[in-house]
């Protein structure tokens, strides 16, 4: 169990000592950057955006920087959505068709010539980690962060795995330490931040800037293997992946759910341990960075990759009242929690009403830290928030969504779902009401613009 820890321990000793060699210009007051990704959590679980779940930790970060209520991923689930915040580009434009959820036999995956966050830090000196999941590629034993710009990677590869066997059903073990398959106990969440906890452990002795990426899983099911069920495990369904039995459970540890025992629905009660142990485990993040005297100068993004599930295995999550849930173009499938903040920089207890998406991040980020003229303009779909996050101002912008045979366009207030459906979601965030039939001009000039972007993203 120590064993891959101090794998970890010695890889990032290596990296560190490498790279406290460049010019001192080259690392000094660069801001380091956490980017915590959850998985399927929606966008009313939170307590700051009116969740009945206690999350104080999380919640933090909004009140000491930014909470976005009106935040976007490019697409309702894992894959595309991960592609968006690594390259800054719609899934459309991947080489290896990202578009939906990558299952561990596909082929598909992140093509060499797409370049990643990772990517571009490493040429300003940064050390990059990801603890947690992948999802971008698992077939083939390339397939793997560290090809990708990460220097350490230490979690699992397809879309979930059991919480506390890290099992993909029983098609087998998917847990690696720095990148080597390995055999850890713990429950993942957990493990995920001690990963974390050890890395900037060895990062916060010297000036050199660090990215820490924690894609955790929680609160997506686990994927249990049937003959192997542990104690806290809910069964949402029990079906087979290309001839092997799976489960897909909830699975939260014991103490949580002994702490949530008053919540009668089994479902929900267990997704909401698996929520409040995300939590605790960002809580212990935050300190550390403190204790650390790391916070002041450290970018820390929290977002979920897409809608929950509230509609579907047992509506276990709650997307706030928001019509639809995880795999729609509903606003319950895309729109989701996001707080953000930099102490050094950003303002507290600021709310951003601005329509954001996830493939802003990288180019705010280039603008930052100074990577902006590598970026291909026409091939980077995000814009530079900077002006919202640092003076407060409004943004006029189009996002565009095609999941499927669906498709959806949000410019400023106003919503096309399918080119023909009209919400005005400053009036109407719920789309409960269709206003086509009294803004016909609008939902042509908004289907011109949905065409035009689609034809954009279908460019070589």
């Amino acid at each position: 169990m120590n064993k891959p820890a101090s794998n970890t321990r010695l890889a990032v000793q290596i990296l560190v000592f490498l790279l406290v060699t460049l010019p001192i210009s080259a690392q000094n007051k660069l801001p380091n950057i956490v980017i915590i990704y959850a998985d399927d959590l929606g966008y009313g679980d939170l307590s700051s955006y009116g969740g009945d779940i206690p999350t104080p930790n999380i919640d933090r970060i909004g009140k000491e920087g930014i909470r976005f209520t009106d935040f976007y991923v490019s697409a309702p689930v894992c894959t595309p959505s991960r592609f968006s915040l690594l390259t800054g580009r719609y899934p459309q434009r991947s080489q290896h068709d990202l578009t939906k959820a990558l299952m561990p036999l596909h082929e598909n995956y992140l093509d060499s010539s797409e370049t990643t966050l990772a990517e571009y830090l490493k040429t300003k000196g940064y050390v990059t980690a990801l603890f947690g999941k992948w999802h971008l590629g698992a077939k083939n034993e390339n397939d793997s962060p560290m090809q990708h710009g990460f220097d350490i990677f230490t979690g699992f590869k397809p879309g979930c795995i059991d919480y506390f066997t890290h099992v993909y059903g029983s098609l087998g073990p998917n847990w690696f330490v720095n990148g080597k398959p390995a055999e850890e106990k713990g429950y993942s969440t957990e493990l995920i931040t001690r990963h974390a906890t050890e890395f900037l452990d060895e990062v916060k002795s010297n000036s050199t800037p660090f990215l820490l990426y924690l894609p955790y899983n929680a609160p997506h099911f686990g994927k249990t293997d049937p003959d192997d069920v542990r104690d806290h495990t809910v069964a949402l369904s029990v079906t087979k992946y290309e001839g092997y039995p799976v489960m897909n459970s909830l699975q939260a540890p014991p103490a949580y759910m002994q702490k949530f025992a008053y919540i009668k629905d089994p479902y929900r009660r267990t997704y909401t341990a698996m929520v409040a142990s995300l939590d605790d485990q960002v809580g212990v993040l935050l300190d550390k960075l403190e204790k650390d005297d790391l916070l002041e100068n450290t970018i820390i993004w929290f977002i979920s990759d897409n809608g929950g599930y509230s509609e579907s295995y047992y509506g276990h999550a709650s997307n706030g009242g928001l019509r639809g849930e995880k795999a729609t173009l509903w606003e319950g499938g895309i729109r989701v929690p996001a707080l953000m903040m930099w102490k050094s920089r950003v303002q507290p207890n600021q709310t951003v009403d601005s329509p954001i998406c996830n493939v802003d991040l990288l180019p705010t980020l280039a603008s930052i830290i100074g990577f902006k003229d590598q970026l291909r303009p026409t091939l980077v779909d995000g814009l530079d928030i900077g002006s919202v996050l640092f003076k407060g101002k409004k943004l006029s912008r189009s996002i565009f969504w095609q999941y499927g045979n669906q498709t959806a366009l949000r410019h400023d207030d106003w919503k096309l779902v399918d080119g023909k459906e009209l919400y005005n979601l400053r009036e109407d965030r719920n789309e409960t009401t269709d206003v086509a039939e009294s803004h016909p001009k609008l939902v042509r000039q908004l289907r011109r613009e949905s065409d035009r972007i689609a034809e954009k993203l279908g460019e070589p």
